[in-house]
């Protein structure tokens, strides 16, 4: 892809994006710059999540930068107030509010998650809804979280998701599985895109083996697989199989990541991972060490390919080539175009 290409919006407004946990969101401002544009969320006194552009329209000076009024946010330059609608309520040195406003945006609190929805009001009704996931609030599983801001564009982040094999490679050190080298079964339905990957009396690696009971290298089977349901999320897992009881899963990993574009070269980076077998909490925090260690080392490499990509070479570049791993990803590529095409903004 190149520059030019690149530094073009890619990413849809007329989706449903995550802006927050929701134990981020409280009676405290958050600022959080989302699809290029300027994002202020709190909570009502009632507990409802509300989410307002991040610009007084007096002298564009952060709401965020003010406080809490009640419901209404109160700007901490001249001190507008503006309400959960986003209609000004309150001007100090007036004796009634002008008609301004700010805009509002709709919002959807689903388990641990915050949505949000950036574009068209008009076309709201015929986007797909948050996708549900409901493991995330499964009492069966344990669940840690955690979020990133990455400089590169979300689907640099889509990619390495949906191309399993760089496993051996980014990650030796930290997740060790060394076995994820052929291209994974890969279906298309829609605008989701399926991989699937069998693995038959592989030897586990130890943060597998040690959290079912077992010693590192023990060969068992699993199933990994993951799915991208919108250019905001992607759900994957694992399945893990004892060989001589193959008939039903002894533990599984799942996971959530939930790209979100700050603009065209960085993004923030949530994600949620549970698992149904050892968790207790101690167990919980070395899984969640490993994860963040390797999510660390997907940030490293991500960063130099967009920092390469940024730059205009003295040389041209031949461009990328895919090859058949990366099926999932392409057709990840072209779902996002066929979103675009819909879009109803403008830049």
């Amino acid at each position: 892809m190149s520059a030019d290409a690149q530094a073009a919006r890619n990413y849809p407004l007329n989706c449903w994006w995550v802006a927050a946990f929701a134990d981020e969101v409280g009676r405290e401002p958050l600022a959080r710059w989302l699809l290029d544009t300027p994002v202020v969320l709190y909570r009502t006194e009632a507990g409802e999540v509300v989410a307002l552009e991040d610009r007084c329209p007096h002298r564009q000076a952060p709401l965020s930068s003010g406080k809490l009024r009640g419901d209404a946010i109160e700007c901490g330059y001249h001190g507008f107030q503006f309400g959960p609608a986003g209609r000004c309520l309150r001007v100090p040195s007036l004796p009634s509010p002008p008609p301004i406003a700010v805009e509002s945006y709709p919002v959807q609190e689903s388990g641990p998650l915050v949505w949000i929805y950036l574009g068209d009001r008009a076309q709201l009704d015929d986007v797909p809804p948050p996708p549900q996931m409901g493991w995330m609030t499964d009492p069966g599983f344990a669940i840690r979280k955690g979020t990133m801001e990455i400089a590169a564009n979300y689907l640099l982040l889509k990619e390495n998701v949906l191309d399993l094999t760089h496993l051996g490679h980014v990650h030796a050190a930290s997740f060790g599985i060394m076995d994820w080298v052929n291209p994974p079964a890969v279906t298309t339905k829609g605008d989701t895109v399926t991989y699937r990957q069998e693995f038959v009396r592989s030897p586990l690696p130890a943060g597998y083996a040690m959290a079912l009971g077992l010693e590192p290298g023990t060969p068992w089977n699993r199933v990994g697989f993951g799915t991208f349901v919108s250019p905001a999320a992607h759900e994957s897992g694992t399945l893990f199989f004892d060989p001589a009881a193959p008939e039903l899963p002894a533990g599984s990993n799942l996971f959530a990541h939930l790209t979100t574009p700050i603009d065209a070269t960085h993004m923030h980076y949530f994600f949620v991972a549970a698992r149904d077998h050892a968790t207790d909490d101690s167990a919980m925090n070395q899984f969640a060490a490993i994860l963040e260690a390797g999510f660390r080392e997907d940030e490293e490499i991500l960063c130099k390919v967009q920092a390469l990509i940024n730059r205009t070479p003295r040389r041209g570049s031949q461009g990328e080539r895919s090859v058949k791993a990366d099926a999932a990803g392409v057709a990840a590529r072209r779902i996002v175009e066929r979103w675009m095409a819909r879009e109803t903004i403008a830049d």
